[in-house]
């Protein structure tokens, strides 16, 4: 089964984004595709009921794509400090098991983070957590836009200190003619800094996504993200 976790360095770098349209580009090519988001932070009450904005996103883009939500929490900050307020526990346990039962259902499935890597999600807990136990390689999601090299430099970091398979990176909302000149050139100074670290690709900035044509973000899924070394299978549709 092609599975993989993605995750980011922090909070609104797009990773949702990223999500739909990996999950949006596997469904096209026929492979049943399932998004699981164990922790949604920031729910929002719809007829009387809490739903995952960040799902949501995902069904937009794509009806048929399976998706799943564990926990649905009201508060925006860390998921341990928002589970508290709700006065819910979270169990990693139940995150388990659910994975477990939902990636039996589909052949490509992916699992979104919360709120970023290090967020901390029960006693003792923080997210990679959740990556080790359910042995899935990671995507990390970077917005150059929203965070800068030494904190990149110091989340690379953290993710090898705790031993996690690290598929590479997508850098989310770049523009290579940013004014910003580390934004400008930041692929090139993480390869420069940063050894062995893959580029899987980038994604430009889309403004308003609620507003983005699905078959725009699958053209550029196709188009500029290494989607093979992704999920490590050769696509045979890619040479049709």
């Amino acid at each position: 089964m092609l599975n993989i976790f993605i995750s980011g360095l922090e909070r609104q770098t797009g990773k949702t984004l990223v999500t739909s349209g990996l999950a949006a580009t596997m469904q096209s090519l026929s492979y049943s595709t399932s998004v699981y988001k164990p922790i949604q932070t920031g729910a929002k009450i719809l007829n009387g009921f809490k739903s995952s904005p960040d799902l949501s996103v995902i069904k937009r883009i794509d009806s048929n794509i399976n998706t799943l939500s564990t926990y649905m929490i009201s508060g925006s900050e860390s998921p341990f400090v928002s589970a508290y307020e709700d006065k819910v526990s979270i169990s990693i346990d139940t995150i388990f098991n659910e994975y477990r039962t939902m990636s039996n259902l589909t052949e490509c499935n992916i699992v979104e983070g919360s709120n970023s890597i290090a967020s901390p999600i029960a006693d003792n807990m923080t997210e990679v957590d959740i990556i080790r136990g359910l042995r899935l390689p990671l995507v990390l999601v970077i917005n150059p836009s929203k965070t800068s090299m030494d904190k990149v430099l110091m989340g690379l970091n953290y993710i090898t200190s705790n031993k996690i398979n690290l598929l590479g990176v997508v850098i989310n909302q770049y523009n290579e003619n940013s004014e910003n000149l580390e934004e400008k050139y930041f692929p090139q100074i993480l390869k420069e800094y940063t050894e062995g670290v893959n580029i899987l690709g980038s994604l430009p900035d889309y403004g308003d996504t609620s507003k983005l044509a699905p078959e725009v973000l699958i053209s550029d899924i196709l188009n500029n993200l290494r989607l093979e070394e992704i999920f490590k299978v050769r696509i045979a549709k890619l040479y049709n």
